[in-house]
């Protein structure tokens, strides 16, 4: 990719998706634009044009149909239209919105596949759903880097802690998950527990933190993030494990081997993880089995997360497009 005529187009906003276009786009030469409705494209034109697509980003029900219009204008003036999908479609029960949107948000993502030269995608289960839709396309599955660094060593003696990172919607359900479980795993094996993120909307469960003698650290630097990572025995997430290749914060305890906690009720393998290999699978696994070693754990989370690290993502994006042209 070329350094003045690429683009990554991404959603107005904060979040996960400016933080990994802003990493990779440095890495590609392709400055991150935003995009909405409103705004002026007439003048961008060049040789790549990279779309990280997230549709609740891009529209507040998740159907942004104008992307699609917009697009097909905008890759009449690149070479060539690839597409980072961060994200495809909601799903859930027939009471909750996303249901019923789903059908269109399905559309949209169907859509976008079969107008990209290439895509990349960050989950299997994501990337098998693709290729029924843009078989033909150059692309790749890689789970996300992490967005607070990637540190050369991550084997070293660790503090007795554990560190919940995150958004505040993000952490906020580790805290709950069991009516407090990470509280009573922690006082039972000395564990001091260190909340790095933006506050907790929840005020009484904010207040639980305080009460419980969590060090509430706020927002940090991202080095200070991967000092405390590179520090802490632990990193604890409610998550569901066939969806773990798309967080940030799971890659971010990977790439520091910091052993993951991994808290959710389904815990089939998928992305090339096993529970209680790459992960914990839950507070009571490490309890119920003395043989789990955390700093092991640890480790296999970190030689998982190699492979797709930062360099292996520009790498994978500056190849397909050189596909994409063959």
């Amino acid at each position: 990719m070329q350094a003045a005529t690429s683009l990554s187009l991404i959603p107005p906003g904060t979040g996960g998706v400016r933080d990994y276009a802003a990493i990779v786009g440095g890495s590609i030469h392709a400055p991150v634009r935003e995009l909405s409705a409103q705004t002026d494209t007439q003048d961008w034109s060049g040789d790549v044009l990279l779309l990280h697509f997230s549709g609740y980003g891009y529209h507040k029900r998740g159907i942004p149909s104008w992307l699609l219009k917009e697009l097909a204008s905008l890759r009449e003036r690149f070479r060539v239209f690839g597409v980072v999908f961060h994200e495809l479609y909601a799903s859930g029960p027939p009471w909750r919105s996303a249901f019923w949107l789903s059908g269109m948000q399905r559309r949209i993502a169907s859509e976008l596949a079969g107008q990209a030269d290439f895509w990349l995608t960050n989950r299997e289960r994501a990337g098998s759903w693709l290729r029924t839709q843009a078989p033909e396309a150059p692309h790749r599955v890689l789970p996300v880097f992490s967005n607070v660094g990637e540190p050369a060593a991550a084997e070293h003696e660790r503090e007795a802690s554990i560190v919940v990172f995150g958004s505040a919607g993000m952490r906020a359900p580790a805290y709950a998950w069991n009516d407090g479980e990470i509280f009573r795993f922690a006082k039972r094996h000395g564990l001091r527990i260190d909340d790095i993120g933006a506050p907790l909307q929840d005020r009484a469960l904010a207040n639980r933190l305080i009460e419980e003698g969590v060090q509430v650290r706020g927002m940090l630097p991202a080095k200070e993030v991967s000092r405390a990572l590179s520090q802490a025995r632990h990193g604890a997430l409610a998550y569901p494990a066939d969806f773990v290749g798309k967080s940030g914060i799971f890659a971010a305890y990977a790439s520091h081997g910091t052993c993951p906690i991994l808290l959710t009720k389904d815990l089939a393998p998928c992305d090339g993880m096993q529970p209680d290999v790459e992960y914990a699978a839950g507070f009571d696994a490490l309890e119920r089995d003395p043989g789990l070693d955390p700093a092991a754990i640890g480790r296999a989370a970190r030689r998982w997360y190699e492979p797709h690290c930062i360099q292996a993502h520009a790498s994978a994006l500056q190849a397909l497009s050189r596909e994409a042209r063959a």
